[in-house]
């Protein structure tokens, strides 16, 4: 079984939907084929020379016991993994910069968090202010404790800005073009960041998904042969 989950956005392990996606990952141990994270699995991710988040501890543990068992957890990276350096491929995730195509059951999928389709202002800003190499050596001089909790602060203020079907329907139209694009060969397309979960299946056999997230709905997607679903956890 391969599963497809994003936008956890975990600020505590043990909060109740940190607890619960350390269950459901727990429950689906011996299911696993692979697992694709994509984006957004915590509220702030800023890799420090030396320092791990211990609110992140429980999460990363359950993530890497899944690693250490042989099932390949890939992690496509969101517009909340600020800062990413060596410490998740170290801890054995296969990690995706941007987007990633690959072969699942014979299907060509492509997966990518969907951040860079939204063009709101405040995303837009979000992303110039955190990208900049400037910012990210200025906040290194933070205290961790400082850091962490100014950036939580402000990835919260980023997750509550309003939603709307606009950037669910045009996340759907750039899977849709991704799947007619020429020579793309692609049979299915897998995006996050809507908090939203959708699933289409086109007449030619071709599926849009969004996995939705684990603070509303709790959503994920699954492939197993030729099924490919959207399920809930409950």
């Amino acid at each position: 079984m391969h599963v497809f989950i994003s936008d956890a956005h975990i600020r505590k392990d043990d909060s109740p939907r940190g607890e619960k996606l350390i269950r459901f990952l727990t429950e689906m141990r011996p299911k696993l084929t692979s697992l694709y994270i994509l984006g957004d699995l915590f509220e702030f991710w800023f890799e420090y020379n030396v320092v791990i988040p211990k609110d992140y501890f429980r999460t990363l543990a359950t993530l890497y016991n899944l690693i250490q068992d042989g099932i390949p957890v890939h992690y496509v990276l969101g517009n909340h993994e600020v800062m990413i350096g060596d410490f998740l491929k170290y801890f054995g995730f296969i990690v995706h910069n941007d987007t990633a195509v690959l072969t699942i059951h014979n299907k060509k999928v492509f997966l990518a968090h969907g951040h860079n389709i939204d063009k709101r202002l405040w995303t837009s800003i979000w992303q110039q202010f955190l990208t900049s190499k400037l910012n990210h050596e200025l906040y290194r001089m933070l205290h961790p404790d400082i850091g962490v909790f100014i950036a939580q602060a402000i990835a919260y203020l980023s997750r509550k800005q309003k939603r709307n079907t606009n950037i669910a329907s045009g996340l759907e139209h750039y899977g849709l073009k991704k799947l007619n694009e020429a020579g793309s060969g692609l049979d299915v397309v897998i995006l996050a960041h809507s908090h939203i979960p959708e699933i289409k299946k086109y007449v030619n056999g071709k599926y849009y998904i969004n996995t939705g997230d684990w603070i509303d709905h709790f959503s994920y997607a699954v492939m197993t042969g030729d099924d490919i679903s959207l399920r809930y956890y409950k």
